[in-house]
């Protein structure tokens, strides 16, 4: 009951942020014959025991309730501007929609080859208090980037033992995954 609740808020929690702060000035999504390239290849969520919930034209989402799941929600979402520069101006822009208000460290992960705009982000003490407070212990991480005119936000929240580190090793197909559909496929191998 307990993971049912906690899938329910996140989804609930997640989506009716996204969906009002984006409303103004998002971005259009990927479209196109290799719009899917540009997400986390289904191969790496089975491998990382996530299952597929929803999609739009924007996101994808995935989760996994388990009592022993490391990895148990997951928000992998893209955006297309006009330009680098203007991928590069939004992202700058929204800062605080795309961190979610939380904790920056990104000085524990170096900015990949290829990437032009690279943060990490976890949850923020007050979001950390209110799971808490429900009974859940979750960590979150937040990954945003942008790859030449791609903007890319990835959110992973795990049980209460997943690092920012086992994250990352998911997340990285992500960023694999852009890289190699905006033609930088030598730049993704070099990726570890």
């Amino acid at each position: 009951m307990r993971k049912l609740f906690l899938c329910l808020f996140s989804i609930c929690f997640l989506n009716s942020e996204s969906k009002a702060q984006f409303a103004d000035d998002e971005l259009p999504a990927i479209t196109g014959t290799n719009a899917r390239a540009f997400f986390i290849p289904a191969t790496v969520c089975a491998k990382f025991k996530v299952n597929f919930d929803k999609s739009d034209l924007w996101m994808r989402s995935y989760s996994n309730n388990g009592n022993d799941a490391k990895l148990q929600q997951v928000f992998d979402i893209r955006w297309k501007a006009f330009s680098n520069q203007h991928a590069m101006d939004w992202y700058k822009s929204h800062t605080e929609l795309l961190s979610e208000k939380g904790t920056d460290i990104t000085v524990d992960f170096p900015k990949p080859g290829g990437v032009n705009a690279w943060n990490v982000y976890e949850a923020s003490a007050d979001v950390k208090k209110t799971m808490e407070t429900l009974g859940m212990k979750q960590n979150q991480y937040t990954f945003t980037f942008v790859v030449d005119k791609y903007v890319a936000k990835i959110f992973v929240g795990g049980n209460d033992a997943t690092s920012a580190q086992e994250s990352w090793n998911f997340v990285k197909e992500g960023v694999k995954a852009v890289l190699r559909a905006s033609g930088k496929q030598k730049l993704a191998l070099l990726i570890r």
